[in-house]
């Protein structure tokens, strides 16, 4: 059997990866899928309206970048809405919720730092 091309090696398509519940059932609501590399977790998550996570902090250094709708997130005891277009930078360790606006469904590029547990894989530790 021949060696798979560059492309089937270096392209990813969201949509065809298993769609699952990226945080666990009981942290949060977001589904779709991730492609984790060597060094970096890459996802695409999607959040039904008014629908989210519950306290939480990540050991990496997290970015979610809002494709559509818009994220309610609560930081450092402080609410406030992330457009589409935007991006959030969470850094490690900081405790936050992220749930879908009343306005409608949230989409976002979510790309997380792996190294920081050693494990290889994001961690992310409920309140």
């Amino acid at each position: 059997m021949p060696a798979p091309s560059a492309r089937e090696r270096y392209v990813h398509h969201f949509d065809a990866m298993p769609q699952s519940n990226l945080l666990g059932g009981a942290l949060s609501t977001g589904t779709g899928a991730a492609f984790t590399g060597e060094r970096v977790y890459v996802g695409i998550v999607t959040k039904k309206k008014g629908s989210g996570s519950r306290p939480h902090y990540h050991l990496d250094e997290t970015f979610n970048y809002v494709l559509k709708g818009a994220l309610k997130v609560v930081m450092d005891g402080e609410e406030f809405l992330v457009p589409t277009g935007a991006l959030l930078h969470i850094p490690p360790k900081v405790v936050h919720t992220a749930v879908a606006s009343e306005d409608g469904d949230a989409m976002y590029l979510v790309c997380r730092d792996t190294t920081s547990d050693g494990g290889g894989e994001p961690t992310t530790v409920e309140v």
